[in-house]
C-alpha cells in the first residue's frame, strides 16, 4: 500500500509499513532519505528532522530544517520543500527571478 501526495507540481507516492508497537500504517520515508526528490521547479523535499543545511535561516534555536524559514511543511507528513535560493536542488538551475514564484 502507498500513499500519494501531491508537493508544488510533483507526484510522490510513499509506502505504508505496519509499525511494530502499535499495528498502525505509518509512512515509510525510506525512499525520501535514500534519493530525495525535488520538485518540477528544482526544489529540494526534505524531512522535517534533517539537520539544517550551512545556508539555513532558523529559528532561535532551531537546529533542523523543520526551523529554518525557508521550509515549507507537508501537512500531514514529516516532508517540505526548501524554497531558499541559496540551495537548489543538484543539478537544478538557480531562479534568478524568486519574487515571480510568490505571485
Amino acid at each position: 500500500m502507498t500513499r500519494r501526495f501531491f508537493i508544488e507540481g510533483l507526484t510522490l507516492d510513499l509506502p505504508l509499513r505496519r509499525d511494530g508497537v502499535t499495528g498502525q500504517a505509518i509512512l515509510d520515508y525510506g525512499p525520501v532519505i535514500d534519493h530525495p526528490p525535488c520538485t518540477p521547479a528544482g526544489r529540494p523535499i526534505l524531512l522535517t528532522i534533517e539537520d539544517a543545511c550551512p545556508q539555513a535561516d532558523l529559528e532561535e534555536g532551531g537546529v533542523d530544517c523543520g526551523a529554518c524559514r525557508h521550509f515549507r511543511p507537508v501537512p500531514g507528513t514529516l516532508l517540505g520543500v526548501c524554497r531558499n535560493e541559496k540551495r537548489p536542488a543538484p543539478g537544478a538551475q538557480p531562479n534568478l527571478k524568486p519574487e515571480e514564484e510568490r505571485a
